[in-house]
């Protein structure tokens, strides 16, 4: 019976050995700051889907709230993550400073066909023969709108022959009051800075030698979105907007039918698709008076740092969760689009709704968002206080736009 029961042992012992417990696997940590429960949940399946075919790999997904400043700090002390996830736009300072590893190596290594992705997201993660990281997935911005209150008042949907001029009268027209107060908004508040590009501006030219923020078209997208929200009081203002994150406020307040249309950024689709309640559908940006569409586009990206001491491990990760099997999960999850084009045609651009590819094909004629090492630090910190200041109406679009043009000029001069 001893020798039976030690047989048993033996037998158990050789099985947990060949299976591999977590705890004797590499442990790769992969954090990323998306914010979203379903962006969050999507990237772990990404993570689970990994772990189920490793034998000495174990990827652990670290949710990190508030943004990118975390790791930016656990880097600076020297705790940075294996992997990460970032923007493209945000990738310079970190390259410049070496917390970011060089996976060229890695991709000669294991042949990885760099031409399965879609072309210009790859241009901005190569400085010289460095390659600092893997796109997994990439951002448009489009219309978005619903349905049945288009048609409740009779309007044609949004097309491509759309100018923003358009977009302001039927926003007027959507908009509802009961006893003098709102019940339905035309719109939500645009982002500013997508309308400063469509209507040609920029805040920086490409090489941020130069501040670009009082140009004409600048002070023209600003008047135009101070006469959506004061003079047609077609938009919701902040204090109509409940709690203290506007910003879920605001989709909440179109996921509810209570605005018409909404500016929305591809990475929304994900909670967009929870709706049940009405019908909405997507179009194109609208023209500018010069009857151009001018969008930008954004990546999003895995890297490694250079602390890490397990980089194989985490580029396999980073390989998979970048490569077919990774983006097609995100894909399905409508998580911003698929960086490989055969699966953004399998999965992201599949409706519902009817004209989602839109996004998809905006690439074609967007253009990269600046790849400035402190233009997020401009952001930040002149960008955002001096919006909230004119969106308030504390002061007139031109003084916005002098003061964006001084404090830049100020940021290139300290470069």
């Amino acid at each position: 019976m001893r020798k039976l029961l030690w047989t048993i042992t033996l037998l158990v012992l050789g099985l947990s050995v060949g299976c591999g417990s977590k705890s004797e696997k590499i442990i790769v940590k992969y954090e990323n700051w998306e914010s979203l429960p379903s962006q969050i949940a999507l990237h772990q399946a990404v993570v689970d889907a990994f772990n189920a075919g490793q034998e000495e790999i174990y990827v652990k997904l670290v949710p990190v709230q508030g943004g990118p400043d975390k790791i930016k700090v656990e880097i600076a002390g020297g705790l940075a993550p294996d992997v990460f996830y970032w923007g493209d736009n945000m990738l310079p300072p970190l390259a410049e400073k070496g917390a970011v590893f060089d996976i060229s190596g890695f991709i000669k290594e294991s042949k990885l066909d760099l031409t399965q992705y879609y072309r210009p997201l790859l241009e901005s993660l190569s400085y010289g023969k460095a390659v600092y990281g893997l796109p997994i997935y990439f951002g448009t911005t489009a219309l978005v709108y619903n349905k049945n209150l288009f048609d409740a008042a009779s309007l044609s949907y949004p097309h491509a022959g759309w100018t923003w001029d358009d977009f302001r009268v039927t926003a007027r027209k959507l908009t509802k009051h009961e006893k003098g107060k709102a019940s339905q908004f035309g719109a939500l508040l645009p982002s500013p800075l997508d309308v400063v590009y469509s209507f040609g501006g920029s805040l920086f030219d490409t090489e941020g030698k130069n501040c670009l923020a009082n140009s004409k078209e600048t002070i023209s997208a600003l008047k135009f979105l101070q006469a959506l929200q004061n003079t047609d009081k077609s938009l919701p203002s902040r204090s109509q907007l409940e709690g203290e994150d506007k910003y879920k406020s605001a989709l909440q307040m179109f996921m509810t039918g209570r605005v018409a249309m909404l500016l929305a950024p591809s990475f929304l689709l994900s909670p967009l698709s929870d709706i049940k309640s009405f019908s909405w559908d997507v179009a194109p940006l609208p023209l500018n008076s010069d009857r151009k569409r001018i969008t930008t586009f954004s990546t999003g990206t895995l890297h490694i740092s250079s602390q890490s001491k397990v980089k194989r491990a985490a580029f396999k990760f980073m390989k998979f969760a970048c490569g077919p099997e990774g983006t097609t999960i995100l894909g399905k999850g409508r998580n911003c689009i698929p960086p490989i084009p055969e699966v953004a045609d399998k999965t992201f651009k599949m409706p519902p709704p009817e004209h989602i590819g839109i996004y998809a094909d905006a690439l074609h004629t967007a253009r990269p968002v600046p790849k400035i090492a402190w233009f997020n630090e401009y952001i930040t910190s002149v960008y955002k206080p001096e919006m909230d200041l004119f969106l308030l109406g504390k002061q007139s679009a031109k003084q916005t736009a002098d003061n964006l043009k001084r404090e830049g000029m100020h940021f290139i001069e300290k470069r």
